[in-house]
């Protein structure tokens, strides 16, 4: 809804700053107004939003290393070693046998369960971030 009124206003904005003439833009009041609103209640949605939808959320973190963990997208760490070709059947069986990358990926015998481990870490594929921030 903030974000419908704050293009309405927006619109009126700029269609009356289009109506100045000669520098003397005598529509400055609905421009100022408009402007002052749109601030305020774009400041008053996000001030909401932090206190009831942001603060007080915590991490799932295992279920996030569950999704992490199965998905089938870390098969491009495996492609430099093993080759394009060989990466894509991976990935290929582990989705058509409902299984995870790694069972895929050892199953096949193209990497050794430490060669895996050491080459899919999605920390050092996306960076390990800061904790809590």
């Amino acid at each position: 809804m903030i974000c419908i009124q704050v293009i309405g206003e927006d619109t009126a904005v700029a269609f009356a700053g289009s109506q100045g003439n000669f520098e003397l833009n005598t529509m400055r009041p609905i421009i100022i107004n408009n402007v002052l609103h749109c601030a305020r209640i774009l400041a008053d949605g996000m001030e909401k939003f932090r206190l009831h939808s942001v603060e007080g959320t915590r991490l799932n973190e295992k279920r996030i290393n569950q999704y992490v963990n199965e998905s089938v997208m870390l098969v491009t760490a495996l492609s430099p070693v093993i080759g394009y070709d060989k990466a894509s059947e991976i990935a290929h069986t582990a989705m058509e046998h409902d299984l995870t990358l790694k069972q895929a990926a050892l199953r096949s015998g193209a990497v050794t369960e430490a060669e895996f481990d050491r080459l899919v870490d999605p920390g050092t594929l996306v960076g390990k971030g800061v904790a809590g921030s």
